[in-house]
């Protein structure tokens, strides 16, 4: 399921690139950023910013309106370092899909908007790292497959492309049943972990 959900994606933004506006209601096209996230909340300890990237497809409904609709489908590698020695836990690794949908506000006369609303995501794939080791640990991290949050961003528009930053802010407890036998801190006290992440990129 999550091969196929991902090969979607793929065949959807290829079939975007050559496309221009379909009519003056509806603008098509692709979305590609870096990103920076983090884990935080009680479970996980001594969390680091993880770089990332993030990439897919994008819909403005009514893009010379004042009030839009800015909705977008992406795949997006988020996860955390931390800072726990040699023998901790070092790094997990994400593979969300995201699905957000965002009233969006463009300030009259101007190119710059912002959108604001919910984000869903689907946890594809996830990796545990410990201590300096470049293979992973195990892919069984006990994270609930669904995320929900709220996402906002800034746009500023261009001739052909515009430039978009903003966070994601994870609403939903990620914790089902966490528990790293045998790495450093130690886990499995049922305690919170929120995704957190800021997206710098561009949209064609």
């Amino acid at each position: 399921m999550r091969y196929c959900l991902i090969l979607i994606i793929l065949c959807f933004c290829s079939t975007l690139r050559a496309q221009q506006d379909v009519s003056a209601n509806h603008k098509l096209g692709i979305k590609t950023s870096v990103n920076i996230s983090a884990i935080v909340g009680d479970e996980l300890q001594n969390p680091r910013p993880k770089f990332g990237y993030t990439a897919g497809a994008y819909h403005i409904y009514k893009p010379q309106e004042s009030w839009s609709l800015y909705s977008e489908i992406t795949a997006s590698f988020r996860g955390s370092k931390f800072s726990n020695g040699d023998t901790g836990y070092s790094r997990i690794s994400l593979f969300y899909l995201d699905l957000a949908v965002l009233p969006r506000y463009t300030i009259k006369k101007s190119k710059h908007s912002i959108s604001a609303g919910p984000y869903a995501s689907y946890l594809a794939l996830s990796s545990l790292y410990l201590g300096v080791t470049q293979k992973p640990e195990t892919s069984e991290l006990n994270f609930r497959p669904y995320e929900i949050g709220l996402a906002l961003f800034y746009h500023l528009k261009g001739t052909a492309v515009s430039f978009q930053v903003g966070p994601k802010l994870s609403l939903t407890n990620s914790n089902n049943g966490v528990n790293f036998i045998g790495a450093f801190p130690a886990t499995g006290t049922g305690g919170a972990i929120r995704s957190v992440s800021i997206e710098i990129g561009l949209l064609f």
